[in-house]
C-alpha cells in the first residue's frame, strides 16, 4: 500500500512535465536573451572605450605639437562630463618619463591592472562594484610607432614599440542596467505568456489521456474485485477514445456472461450474496461455484460410502473441517415420523446433552423444523422456537438454524447449527451452503434407507418383528468368529409351542398367529439387547444368547418358559393357555460348528416333546441316536 500511495499518477506527471517545460523554456529564453544583451553591451562599451582613449591619444598628441600639453587636465575634466564616463586617467610609462619627468600625480599607475598593461602591452577590462555601482573598466596601452598618424616617434625618442603609458577610462553600467532591464522585461512577459500558453496547450492536449487513463485504472481496480458494472467516457475521438468504447464493450460482455452465470447459479441454489460480494460478482459467481463443485464431490464420496454410518460421518466432517462450525447437530427422523434420533451432537461437554428440549426425540412434533418442513433459523426472529436450549448451555447468546432434509416429500432428517454472536456475520450465507449439502446427500441416504429398510424387511418376520432364518445365515459367520476370538460360549435354544396344531385346527389361525405374536413379545422382553431372538419357522423360536453357559441358559429357558405358561390369551373361544418345550446346546462346548449346535438343541427339544413336554432339556451326548456329524 505505501507503494501505490508514493506512485505518482498521470495526472502528477502531466502537471509536472507542463510546470517543468514552460519553466525550463522560460528560463532558457530568459537567461540567452540576457547573455545575448550583456555580449552586444559589452561589446558597444569596449568600442566607445577605444575610440574614446584613441580620441584622447589624438588630443593629447595635439596639445604636445601645440604646446598646451600642461591643460590637458581640462581635457580630463570636459571627458568626464560625458554620460557615463566616471573615470579618465593618463599614466606615463618608463620612456615618456625618462623624456619629460614624471608628471602629475594623477599620471602614476594606481590599479593593478594598469600595472599589468603597462608591462605587457596587453589592455585589460575589469567589472567593479563601487559604493552601489557597476563600473566598467578598461586600460588600453599606448604603443609607440611610426606607422600611425599622428607619428609618435616625431614628438618622443623612444624606440619603435615602446610602451609611452596607458590611459585607464571607467563607465558606469547604471543606466545600461536599467535601459537592458527595460528592454528585456518584454521579452520575459511574452516568455511568461508563451509558457503560460504552452502548459494550457499540453494541459489540454493530455486531459483525454489522463481522464481514460484515471477511469481505465478505477474500471480495471473495480473489475480485479469482480466489479464489472464501470464504464469509461470517451473523451476524445481518436485513439483514447476508441480505447474507452472497447474497454466499455469488454466490461459490457463480462457483466452479462458472468452476471448470467451467477443468476443461473444462484436459481440453483437459493444463494444471496454475503456483504463483502454485495459488488463483487465475480468472487460471488466463484465462491457459488466452489460451494457446489464441493457438494458435488460430497455427493461422490457419499455415493461410495458403505453405510449411513460413513455418510453421516463425511457430514460430521464437512461441517467441521470444510465450514468450520463447532456447534451443530443432527437428528435423524424414523420411517414412520414418530421419533427422532439424534446422529451427532458437537460444541456440548456432555455426549448425552442436546441443543433443544429433549423432548424432540419422542415427539417430533414439538419440533418447529419438523412440524413445518421448512428452515428454521433464530438469526431475525429470536423467539422463533421455544425448544431450542442454546442460551442456557453458559456460553452466552447463541441462535440457531434448523435445516431439514427433505427425503420424497418429508422431513427425513435435520441439521441444527448453532452460532455465536460473533459468528453470524461470518456465515451470513450459512443456511443455503449447508442446504446445497444436504440437497445432495439426500438422495444417497434416502437410497441406503431404502436399502436397508428392504434388507431389514427380508431379514425380519412381518409377523413379530423377529429376525428371520436369513438373517441368520448372513449374520452367523461373524458371531461365530467373535465368539471363538473371545474364548466364549453361545447359548442355543430352540423354542416350539407344544400342540401348535391343534391351536389352529381348533381355534383357527387367526388364533395361532396371536399365540406366535404373544410369545414373540415374551422373548423380546426376556432377551437382552445383546442377544437375538429368531423365528425359526412356523412356531419355532431360536434364541441366541452370547457369553452365557450352561447354566444362564437353563435360566432364561425357564423364564420363557413359564411366562408363556401363565399367559392367557383371550380368543373368541374363551381363554386359552400354552406351554413351551425348550431344547438347549452351548457352542462351541457341544459341538465345533455352529449348525452342529443348532442340530443338538432340536434334538434336545425332540427329547423335551418326548419326555411330557412344558419343559427346558440340556443337550448331552447321549441323546444323539448315531454318531453322524451334523
Amino acid at each position: 500500500m505505501g507503494l501505490v500511495r508514493g506512485r505518482m499518477t498521470l495526472r502528477k506527471k502531466r502537471f509536472w512535465f507542463t510546470l517543468i517545460t514552460s519553466v525550463v523554456m522560460i528560463v532558457m529564453f530568459s537567461l540567452i536573451t540576457i547573455q545575448s544583451f550583456n555580449y552586444f553591451s559589452q561589446n558597444t562599451i569596449r568600442e566607445q572605450a577605444r575610440m574614446t582613449a584613441e580620441m584622447l591619444r589624438a588630443s593629447l598628441t595635439e596639445q604636445m605639437r601645440t604646446g598646451v600639453i600642461a591643460e590637458r587636465e581640462t581635457l580630463f575634466k570636459r571627458l568626464r562630463t560625458i554620460p557615463g564616463l566616471v573615470d579618465v586617467r593618463v599614466m606615463r610609462g618608463e620612456p615618456v618619463v625618462h623624456q619629460y619627468g614624471v608628471g602629475t600625480d594623477g599620471e602614476q599607475t594606481k590599479f593593478d591592472m594598469e600595472k599589468r598593461v603597462m608591462a605587457t602591452g596587453q589592455w585589460e577590462e575589469a567589472f567593479v562594484q563601487e559604493k552601489d555601482h557597476t563600473i566598467y573598466r578598461i586600460t588600453i596601452p599606448y604603443i609607440a610607432t611610426s606607422t600611425s598618424s599622428p607619428n609618435c616617434l616625431q614628438c618622443h625618442n623612444v624606440p619603435e614599440g615602446s610602451i609611452n603609458g596607458v590611459v585607464t577610462l571607467g563607465f558606469s553600467l547604471d543606466s545600461m542596467q536599467r535601459t537592458e532591464l527595460l528592454a528585456i522585461a518584454p521579452l520575459i512577459f511574452l516568455l511568461l505568456v508563451f509558457g503560460v500558453s504552452l502548459g494550457y496547450f499540453l494541459k489540454k492536449l493530455f486531459q483525454p489521456m489522463v481522464t481514460t487513463a484515471e477511469q481505465l485504472k478505477t474500471v480495471v481496480e473495480n473489475a480485479e474485485t469482480g466489479d464489472f458494472s464501470g464504464r469509461i467516457t470517451a473523451a476524445s475521438t481518436d485513439e483514447i477514445g476508441e480505447i474507452s468504447t472497447h474497454t466499455n464493450i469488454l466490461m459490457e460482455a463480462l457483466e452479462q456472461s458472468i452476471g448470467k452465470i451467477s443468476s443461473r447459479i444462484q436459481s440453483l441454489g437459493e444463494h444471496g450474496r454475503r456483504e463483502g460480494d454485495k459488488n463483487n460478482l465475480l468472487a460471488h459467481t466463484v465462491r457459488i461455484v466452489d460451494e457446489m463443485v464441493g457438494a458435488t464431490r460430497f455427493k461422490l464420496a457419499v455415493e461410495n460410502d458403505l453405510d449411513l454410518d460413513e455418510i453421516y460421518a463425511r457430514l460430521r466432517q464437512v461441517l467441521k473441517q470444510h465450514f468450520g462450525l463447532k456447534n451443530f447437530s443432527y437428528y435423524q427422523v424414523d420411517n414412520n415420523g414418530k421419533h427422532l434420533k439424534p446422529v451427532f451432537v458437537e460444541g456440548l461437554s456432555q455426549e448425552s446433552e442436546l441443543w433443544c428440549d429433549p423432548e424432540i426425540l419422542i415427539n417430533p412434533e414439538v419440533c418447529r423444523s419438523k412440524r413445518v418442513a421448512a428452515c428454521v433459523s433464530s438469526v431475525d426472529n429470536p423467539l422463533i422456537c421455544n425448544r431450542f436450549c442454546g442460551n442456557a448451555k453458559g456460553l452466552g447468546e447463541m441462535v440457531h438454524m434448523c435445516i431439514p432434509m427433505m427425503l420424497s416429500g418429508h422431513v427425513g432428517g435435520i441439521l441444527q447449527i448453532v452460532l455465536n454472536e460473533d459468528d453470524v456475520d461470518k456465515y451470513t450465507d450459512i443456511e443455503q451452503t449447508a442446504q446445497l449439502y444436504l440437497n445432495q446427500a439426500a438422495p444417497v441416504i434416502e437410497a441406503r434407507q431404502l436399502m436397508q429398510s428392504l434388507k431389514n424387511t427380508s431379514m425380519r418376520d412381518p409377523m413379530t418383528g423377529l429376525y428371520n432364518r436369513r438373517f441368520i445365515e448372513d449374520y452367523i459367520e461373524n458371531l461365530t468368529a467373535g465368539i471363538l476370538r473371545q474364548k466364549t460360549n453361545l447359548g442355543i435354544l430352540m423354542c416350539d409351542v407344544d400342540f401348535f396344531k391343534q391351536v389352529n385346527d381348533i381355534h383357527g389361525h387367526d388364533v395361532g398367529d396371536q399365540v406366535i405374536k404373544g410369545l414373540a413379545e415374551i422373548l423380546k422382553k426376556a432377551v437382552r439387547t445383546s442377544d437375538l431372538a429368531i423365528r425359526f419357522g412356523g412356531e419355532e423360536f431360536l434364541i441366541l444368547l452370547p457369553d452365557t453357559d450352561s447354566e444362564g441358559c437353563m435360566i432364561l429357558a425357564e423364564r420363557i418358559r413359564l411366562a408363556l405358561k401363565e399367559n392367557v390369551f383371550q380368543t373368541p373361544q374363551g381363554p386359552l393357555k400354552k406351554t413351551l418345550s425348550v431344547g438347549i446346546s452351548v457352542f462351541p462346548k457341544d459341538g465345533n460348528g455352529f449348525w452342529e449346535c443348532v442340530k443338538y438343541s432340536d434334538i434336545a427339544l425332540y427329547h423335551a416333546k418326548e419326555h411330557g413336554r412344558d419343559q427346558s432339556v440340556m443337550f448331552i451326548e447321549d441323546m444323539r441316536k448315531d454318531k453322524e456329524q451334523y
